[in-house]
């Protein structure tokens, strides 16, 4: 109820209906609508983050076999398909900001939510530069950063547009925009000639 009409729109009157609790029940549980839908936040933090965390778990993982390294890319690739598929839900944290932006207790859970995928999107990349996956002058906070807001953005466009092609386009534009942080196959001759020419001219 909550994620269809948000917070100021959902009555309690809609909230008796939805739970099939009476209004004294929910009181008794849950003290205030507002408490209620801090729960409902939380269940579903609870219910849609699990599969995110188990994909940033195996991509992370440093006893990954060397012939399997769990390649970035694949993963971010993965979290922004749950992505896709979760936006024409509309995204409970992106309604939540947007509309509770000025309740401390709700951006609480809000930053939370942020935070947890931020950290562990730039821990996939950071695993992805120590293996040599990523270009070792790329910055995996950065990107990290550039992939959350994209995530945000992407819940806002699922949930409203009709074409489902566009959100699915620009998940692979993203994964496009990461591959370009590969180490080039010829960055290592380049610099291995660069420091000869040096050491010539010292010469």
């Amino acid at each position: 109820m909550f994620l269809d009409r948000g917070f100021s729109a959902t009555s309690m009157s809609d909230l008796v209906a939805a739970t099939g609790m009476n209004r004294a029940g929910l009181y008794a549980a849950f003290g205030s609508k507002h408490q209620l839908y801090i729960t409902a936040l939380q269940r579903y933090r609870d219910d849609t983050e699990p599969e995110l965390r188990a994909i940033a778990r195996r991509a992370t993982a440093r006893e990954a076999a060397d012939d399997d390294p769990a390649d970035a890319l694949r993963a971010v690739a993965e979290i922004l398909d749950v992505v896709v598929r979760h936006s024409k839900e509309g995204g409970f944290v992106v309604r939540a900001a947007v509309e509770l932006a000025d309740d401390p207790a709700t951006m609480r859970r809000v930053q939370d939510a942020w935070t947890d995928l931020e950290r562990d999107l730039a821990a996939i990349l950071a695993r992805a530069v120590e293996r040599g996956e990523l270009d070792p002058a790329a910055d995996p906070g950065r990107l990290a950063r550039t992939a959350l807001v994209f995530v945000q953005g992407a819940l806002v466009t699922g949930h409203a547009d009709e074409d489902d092609s566009r959100l699915a386009d620009a998940a692979a534009g993203l994964v496009d925009l990461l591959a370009s942080y590969r180490p080039s196959a010829t960055a290592a001759p380049i610099r291995s000639q660069a420091a000869d020419d040096a050491l010539l001219n010292e010469s």
